[in-house]
């Protein structure tokens, strides 16, 4: 298929599929070329972008998604596998969370400095003399 009805199937812009090609998301051998040099998508290149965009939605980067990819194609992505890459996910996520809820406390820390009339606590006035003069 062509990559304006694979855009429209997948959802993906042409732009975006064109790119990721270029990075090696999805492959297509000199053999999928039209008599006018077009690209023509073979069916398992939709079901991979199905897959991207399944991955992307549970977070994964472009290059956790490409090693997932990887694994699919040499056929290293058993049950086993998978549990333990979502695993990995699932603890970088709660890592995230952490840091996230450790912002989220010293900026309503900061907030109740500011509140309560001492910004100079949050935003020092060191150098703005210098700025003054």
């Amino acid at each position: 298929m062509l990559i304006g009805k694979l855009s429209q199937l997948s959802g993906f812009s042409r732009d975006t599929i064109r790119y990721y090609e270029k990075i090696g998301l999805i492959t297509l051998s000199v053999r999928n070329r039209t008599n006018g040099n077009y690209r023509d998508y073979p069916d398992s290149v939709l079901d991979t972008l199905h897959t991207i965009r399944n991955l992307k939605e549970l977070g994964f980067t472009l290059e956790e998604i490409r090693e997932i990819i990887v694994r699919k194609q040499i056929q290293m992505l058993d049950r086993g596998t998978i549990c333990r890459i979502i695993e990995q996910k699932i603890i970088h996520l709660e890592v995230q969370i952490d840091k996230l809820q450790l912002y989220r406390h010293r900026l309503e820390e900061a907030r109740a400095h500011v509140v309560a009339g001492d910004e100079d606590n949050i935003l020092p006035v060191t150098g703005v003399h210098a700025l003054a003069a």
